[in-house]
């Protein structure tokens, strides 16, 4: 039986939502244990086959930033070095089949990584192939397939949020402290559905990062990961000085003054807008100037921020609140790996969307069996997942989850009203700090 649309979740009763999800993942583990070699190969080295029950959810979560950088083990960490061998990973990661003339359109090299994805999408355009990344701040991207049923799926699901969470609709102006040519997940999400949503032909939307963020920027931005021989060297001591350079004094200048140019603006209209971008990036702007945003307004934060940065995230909301009229301030919490986001309640909850079975591990990579659990967060996504990648990842962030996976317990639902799992407190990065999240770094 077909799972039902995003929207139909969130009427269902959280009795009925756990043991429907529960059977569209035994259908999508069947569906990709036959189709998917990368992942038929980690399960059955685990000792799964093609039916599983419930006991065996845990042997389905794979690593989700380790599985989309492995490329790293067999090509190393620039596939543009590499097209034909990036191809080979992706078809090995893929539930479908990647036509194999179509190598023959990729060329032997590329200068950049951003060439060699533009080029491989091109090649598999009637597939809607899009190829999506992490903010890579280490220098390794994780690299995300999407074709088009994940990538309306993963617009509808950020935009189903951002109404049902946020009041966010038709008719508001979007202000994305973000550039719009960007290949991290969360940016171009927000620019596909912009264009392709019903309502967006009414609604304003505007980018204010002047740069495009290709992943061979964002790498050469972190100053940690540079290219191999004379190449590195030029980028170590000339490049990347350069951009931290241009970045402290021309880039902020910039996004700092065209943001503020177009809230001038949608005030002066008496418009509502919601304002979204990293807290870094939202900070600068702050502490440049004061503008009250009109009533409806919200100001939404993602990514966290750098571990350098000298203030606090909670300084920093005091700020915003401050700096915008009182605007609400909430954050999101998402990763490139998911087709989904967490969006902040006004109790300070991450509610997860009711077509995710979330769950917590322990140390031991059990399912913690309880209403209340501490541990590593996991999802499995049957519904907005899709058939291009088995949806069910280990994340590396330590959280204490409510209501998650088959346990509820209705005196635990959130004061907002929001049923869904939601996770409560301070959400901890346990690894990998610098895959943290993208509006913090783009």
């Amino acid at each position: 039986m077909p799972l039902p649309g995003l929207d139909a979740f969130f009427a269902f009763p959280a009795a009925q939502r756990g043991p429907l999800l529960l059977e569209g993942i035994r259908a999508s583990h069947r569906y990709h244990f036959e189709r998917n070699a990368a992942y038929r190969r980690t399960v059955r080295a685990r000792g799964v086959g093609s039916d599983v029950g419930h006991d065996d959810l845990p042997r389905l979560l794979r690593p989700a930033a380790l599985t989309f950088k492995s490329y790293v083990e067999t090509i190393g960490p620039f596939p543009q070095d590499d097209p034909r061998g990036f191809l080979a990973w992706l078809d090995d990661q893929l539930s479908i089949p990647l036509p194999e003339d179509r190598q023959g359109a990729l060329r032997r090299r590329y200068a950049t990584m951003e060439g060699l994805l533009a080029a491989a999408e091109h090649a598999y355009a009637d597939l809607g192939l899009e190829l999506v990344t992490s903010s890579g701040t280490s220098g390794i991207a994780s690299v995300v397939a999407r074709d088009a049923t994940t990538v309306d799926l993963a617009v509808r699901s950020f935009f189903t949020g951002i109404q049902r969470s946020w009041g966010i609709s038709r008719g508001a102006a979007l202000v994305f402290v973000m550039p719009e040519n960007t290949r991290v997940a969360m940016a171009r999400s927000a620019r596909i559905g912009t264009r392709q949503l019903d309502w967006a032909a009414d609604t304003a939307v505007y980018y204010t990062m002047p740069f495009s963020a290709t992943p061979d920027r964002i790498r050469l931005r972190a100053g940690r990961t540079y290219r191999p021989g004379p190449r590195g060297v030029v980028e170590s001591r000339i490049l990347h000085p350069l951009m931290a350079w241009a970045d402290a004094r021309l880039v902020a200048q910039k996004y700092v003054g065209v943001t503020l140019s177009r809230l001038r603006e949608l005030t002066a209209a008496g418009r509502p807008l919601m304002l979204l971008g990293g807290l870094a990036q939202l900070h600068a702007v702050a502490l440049e100037s004061r503008v009250d945003l009109p009533a409806g307004s919200r100001v939404a934060t993602g990514g966290g921020t750098k571990e350098q940065y000298p203030f606090t995230p909670d300084q920093i909301r005091a700020d915003l609140v401050a700096a915008f009229g009182g605007a609400p301030v909430s954050d999101v919490y998402g990763m490139a790996e998911a087709d989904w986001a967490a969006f902040e309640c006004p109790r300070g909850n991450y509610h997860i969307p009711p077509w995710v079975y979330a769950v917590v591990t322990d140390d031991a990579d059990r399912i913690v069996q309880a209403p209340v659990a501490s541990g590593l967060l996991a999802f499995f996504d049957p519904v907005a997942g899709g058939d291009l990648i088995p949806p069910f990842f280990q994340t590396a962030d330590r959280v204490t989850l409510v209501n998650g996976g088959a346990h509820y317990d209705p005196g635990l639902v959130c004061d907002c009203g929001y049923d869904s799992p939601h996770i409560a407190g301070r959400i901890q990065r346990v690894d990998l700090m610098e895959e943290a999240g993208c509006a913090a770094q783009i």
